[in-house]
């Protein structure tokens, strides 16, 4: 792929992550076929290709109007984000898409305007395939698909992607509209500091004064899965028009972000082992 303009060149991402053993294809359970919604050049109600896939979410978010978005990796280190998804399927007492929980969905072309490379039609409904990996695992594939910054994680066109961060302070701030939106002010490893909206769907009830996780200059790493937004235009520049947000938030060593995630704890064995 070929980076915009004055961005650093990017490999295709498709690492492979260690101890995983891939699927045929990229993240494959099955090949298969299924009707997509049909998008420019494509006549209503012809069948596009797709295929059952598995990946493992590292970014659930909501936003406060009832937008959901999801994005996560293939065994490969393939980033994949399947749309539409709804607020019901990430939201809940037990949504479908949760946080290092593998998921298992057929998926086709995106065939609407602006495709990024991670965008896919979902062809049918997600179901979950199997526990999340144990700490230690979850550690190994944070690891392993990171970027080393964040101008590498969206170059190329790419539009998701993982950094290692220093978290440096948490705070509440309303917006010219009225709303109010939890920020995160980090730095990345070329110690370039950013000050994002998280959209983390763990956090989303969390008001002023209750974010309780660490945070300054000697706090511990965190991975931040970062994403952009579709352009609006009112963000020219760096990040082709598009808003920056953080979308994920993951201690380093692979615990639980935060003491009330018990769908985390007592798990074992590989991301999407049935």
């Amino acid at each position: 792929m070929t980076g915009a303009a004055g961005e650093p060149a990017v490999r295709e991402h498709t690492r492979p992550v260690a101890g995983e053993t891939a699927a045929a294809g990229s993240g494959t359970a099955a090949p298969g076929s299924a009707t997509a919604a049909a998008g420019p050049g494509t006549a209503l109600g012809a069948e596009l290709p797709s295929e059952v896939t598995e990946f493992v979410p590292l970014a659930v978010t909501l936003d406060g109007a009832g937008g959901a978005c999801v994005a996560g990796v293939t065994a490969e280190g393939r980033w994949l984000r399947p749309e539409p998804v709804t607020a019901a399927q990430v939201a809940g007492p037990d949504p479908v898409y949760a946080v290092h929980h593998p998921v298992r969905l057929p998926l086709g072309p995106a065939t609407g305007d602006g495709a990024r490379p991670e965008d896919r039609a979902a062809a049918g409904a997600p179901r979950r395939a199997g526990p999340p990996a144990e700490p230690a695992r979850r550690a190994a594939l944070l690891a392993a698909v990171a970027d080393p910054d964040v101008a590498t994680a969206f170059a190329g066109g790419r539009s998701a992607g993982l950094v290692a961060v220093r978290p440096l302070g948490y705070r509440h701030q309303r917006s010219t509209g009225g709303r109010t939106f939890l920020r995160l002010e980090f730095t990345d490893n070329t110690g370039e500091r950013f000050d994002w909206i998280v959209r983390d769907v763990r956090l989303l009830d969390a008001g002023p004064g209750e974010i309780a996780l660490p945070a300054g200059p000697e706090a511990p790493l965190l991975y931040a899965a970062v994403g952009l937004t579709h352009p609006n235009h009112r963000f020219p520049g760096r990040f082709r028009g598009c808003h920056p947000l953080v979308v994920g938030l993951h201690p380093a060593d692979g615990s639980p972000l935060l003491p009330n995630e018990t769908s985390l704890e007592g798990t074992a064995g590989a991301p999407g082992t049935a």
